[in-house]
């Protein structure tokens, strides 16, 4: 088994929205993308993975161990991206720029 690709911020909040959600409907609706195009991402993130996250039945999804742990790794980094991207935000009317 070769080398595991990292999943990238995007598929991390994907992930975590179809595990929130229990469906990937219901989470494609909230992340504002066609139900389809979620339900390719999912695959191609555990084909990325080489692990099953999601047990798919027509009640929606449940998670698997490894999903569980993805789960559990995945929202304290998108938690950690979001303070960082919210550390170097401008503070009012400026934006850009070198700073001061």
């Amino acid at each position: 088994m070769g080398p595991v690709m990292t999943p990238d911020l995007r598929q991390l909040r994907a992930f975590v929205a179809v595990a929130e959600a229990g469906s990937l409907t219901a989470a494609a609706g909230r992340l504002h993308i066609a139900q389809q195009s979620l339900s390719q991402q999912m695959r191609a993130l555990e084909a990325q993975l080489g692990v099953v996250l999601l047990e798919r039945s027509p009640r929606g999804v449940a998670l698997t161990v490894p999903g569980e742990v993805l789960l559990r790794e995945a929202r304290p980094v998108l938690a950690r991206a979001e303070r960082a991207a919210d550390a170097v935000a401008p503070r009012g009317p400026r934006r850009g720029g070198p700073a001061p």
